[in-house]
């Protein structure tokens, strides 16, 4: 058993995109030395700014010997069809052998496959992995044909500490010959690197690349620089704001992490906290940070791709400094401008921006939203108005401000804060700066009520526009984010608490939409962890008739509810005694096809059961109306009369009436419990 390692390296992978590249290398190799039968097993991978590795153990030396069998003709046939075969197997008419198949007789060639050298089968491998590579974007380069996210420099393959033998043609006369040199830090070693030191070159690689100042392992760095960070920030008596995402992206820009401290002129702490952090993260990969009371603290650290030095460290923080500086001048600059001018007057000029072609312009989507939200507003009684009118009217006025235009992802709340600093009160800002919420799973609902409202408007103008238009989402294509809006406005209904009859608000595609929300409960209650089979019972696939109320809520706080109840053990005797009663009854219709249901006459009753199970069927119905706790106690109350039912009488009575009569009283019951919920496909 040998050690297999990979070495790509060349020019600056994207950030974002090594992470996946890395996942790939190694799913991709690990493939191919199963379907080669090389045996295999993962030892690490490595990924960062100009390199991708992978290490397996214990890969076989060579292929084990294979037998292959092929079937020839039919016995009988031509002999030219017979000699055609021969050949092309490599085999003699003597080493044929003749099988008898469910279609007759056929000659069989048994062929003696030696096993490879996986020195010999690598080349392939690793030539086709680099082809079929599915970077999102990737490019040529000089003369080459192939292409690669950036130019590829070196391919490093090594089996048992031995370079393996290889070219990888890119085409229009270059390419790469495999070799067994890697290379450190572009500025702080830029040397090569001999990789053959040892048969186990994982067990040493990041200990190599590490003196000559690249920390390969793309966890090591990730930890690196939380560790630096931590303790820079820490030293200061500041503490870091949280950004999953720029570290993952720092991570993918540096290959040796160092940590340096600067400074933001206190001219410029004035700034909204938004522009501020989204200044420094997008433009400057800058960590922002908070002081002991939680305002952001007057300065930032940056991650450097240089080895420590205090002269070095100076250089680097001056020069941050500085560009920082005209950075916040110029979002000053805007600020400054869009507030200038009140949220009215940036709203004019929103007729003259399209939305999209059959919806008019943006101006026509607010009025859309302006309508939806008083229209949800007014099943809301708690909800001011006016104000959510103001906030309606007001919340896409930022679309066309200066500093939107620099930061597209402040929409929203860059309108809030110049709705703050106008002084249209408190409700209405926060309503403004938070009606995109929540903009993935990973977000919050709206904080406000008012905010909840011009959420659920927004989200639902969405989905009543883009399905009027017969834009509705198709297998996995969503270009409009309409299932992430459908599932806002369940998010919303569900942690807002909000009862609302959606029926009113989907205009003429309510069909559809209906369908496609209940498609989307089912999702978000699955995922909630509910189990399948329940989440099928109680919210039914159909859509409810256009006259009827469509309450996402309640249908969720009954899937709860019942949820609850049937994994109880009163829940799961209910469903025993369930069982009996629809099995009958299902029995008498596959017998005769229709099963008639009267009412139940209680005067033909024989025996005492009879007259306690219809008591509790009397209570179930009376609860009809009530709510779902009422109602699943009153279904549980039935458990022991339903037993007690089975036990002392048998339900096809030689008294056709008393026969009659029974059936009639367990098909009321069984319909009062499938109204509640579809019980049949309960599961267990």
């Amino acid at each position: 058993m040998a050690e297999l390692f990979v070495e790509f390296f060349g020019e600056e992978i994207p950030a974002r995109m090594q992470s996946r590249a890395e996942q790939h290398l190694s799913n991709a190799l690990a493939k191919a030395l199963e379907d080669h039968q090389l045996g295999g097993a993962l030892i690490r991978s490595w990924s960062g700014p100009r390199r991708l590795a992978v290490a397996f153990g214990d890969v076989t030396a060579e292929q084990s010997a294979q037998t292959i069998e092929k079937r020839g003709p039919r016995v009988g046939a031509p002999d030219q069809a017979l000699e055609g075969f021969l050949s092309s197997a490599g085999v003699t008419r003597d080493q044929l052998e003749t099988r008898e198949t469910p279609k007759g007789a056929f000659y069989f060639a048994m062929i003696e496959q030696p096993g490879r050298q996986t020195a010999d089968i690598l080349p392939d491998v690793i030539n086709t992995i680099i082809a079929q590579f599915p970077w999102a974007k990737s490019q040529r380069w000089a003369k080459t044909q192939a292409s690669w996210v950036r130019p590829l420099q070196r391919i490093n393959v090594l089996l048992d500490g031995k370079p393996v033998k290889g070219y990888c043609d890119l085409g229009g006369g270059e390419g790469i010959t495999y070799g067994e040199v890697s290379h450190g830090h572009r500025f702080l070693s830029p040397d090569d690197i001999p990789l053959n030191r040892d048969h186990q070159v994982a067990d040493n690689y990041d200990a190599t690349l590490a003196k000559h100042f690249v920390m390969a392992h793309r966890g090591d760095r990730q930890a690196e620089i939380l560790r630096q960070i931590d303790s820079l920030a820490t030293a200061s008596g500041y503490h870091i704001v949280e950004d999953e995402g720029l570290l993952q992206e720092v991570t993918g820009l540096v290959e040796w992490p160092h940590a340096v401290m600067g400074q933001i002129d206190s001219d410029f702490m004035t700034l909204p906290r938004d522009i501020l952090v989204l200044t420094m993260r997008s433009h400057q990969k800058y960590f922002a940070l908070t002081d002991a009371s939680g305002e952001l603290a007057p300065a930032f650290i940056t991650i450097s791709n240089m080895a420590a030095d205090q002269v070095r460290d100076d250089m680097i923080r001056i020069g941050n400094e500085r560009v920082l500086r005209a950075r916040l001048s110029d979002a000053r600059f805007l600020w400054d401008q869009d507030r200038a001018l009140n949220l009215n007057t940036h709203a004019n000029k929103l007729s003259g921006m399209a939305y999209f072609d059959g919806l008019g312009s943006v101006q026509d989507r607010v009025d859309r939203i302006v309508n939806m939200a008083a229209q949800v507003s007014d099943q809301i009684p708690t909800l001011a108005s006016a104000d959510i009118a103001t906030a309606a009217s007001l919340c896409k006025a930022d679309l066309v401000t200066g500093t939107v235009g620099e930061f597209p992802e402040l929409q929203g709340i860059m309108g809030g804060h110049l709705a703050h600093a106008e002084g249209l009160g408190e409700g209405v800002s926060t309503a403004i700066s938070e009606h995109y919420k929540p903009v993935g799973s990973g977000d919050q609902i709206p904080s406000s009520p008012m905010g909840q409202a011009l959420a659920l408007a927004d989200k639902l103008d969405m989905l009543t526009s883009f399905f009027a238009l017969g834009k509705k989402p198709s297998g996995s294509g969503d270009p409009f984010g309409l299932r992430r809006a459908a599932l806002g406005v369940i998010r919303i209904l569900d942690e807002a608490d909000i009862a609302i009859d959606l029926m009113p608000l989907l205009g003429k595609a309510k069909d559809e939409l209906v369908s496609f929300l209940v498609d989307r409960l089912h999702v978000y209650c699955r995922d909630k962890g509910i189990r399948y089979d329940i989440v099928r019972a109680v919210i039914k696939t159909d859509q409810p008739n256009h006259h009827e109320r469509f309450d996402i809520l309640a249908q969720i706080r009954r899937l709860e509810e019942t949820s609850r109840f049937l994994d109880s053990d009163e829940g799961k005797a209910l469903i025993s005694g369930w069982r009996r009663v629809n099995s009958i009854l299902e029995s008498e219709r596959s017998k005769s096809k229709t099963l008639t249901v009267d009412a139940v006459n209680a005067s033909h009753f024989a025996d005492p059961t009879e007259a306690a199970l219809y008591d509790a069927a009397t209570t179930l119905d009376a609860a009809s109306a009530a709510d779902d706790h009422t109602r699943l106690v009153a279904m549980a109350n039935m458990t022991g009369p339903i037993h007690a039912f089975f036990e002392a009488v048998k339900v096809n009575d030689d008294d056709p009436m008393i026969r009659q009569n029974r059936l009639n009283l367990l098909a009321g019951i069984d319909q009062a419990m499938l109204d509640f919920a579809d019980f049949k496909v309960i599961e267990g």
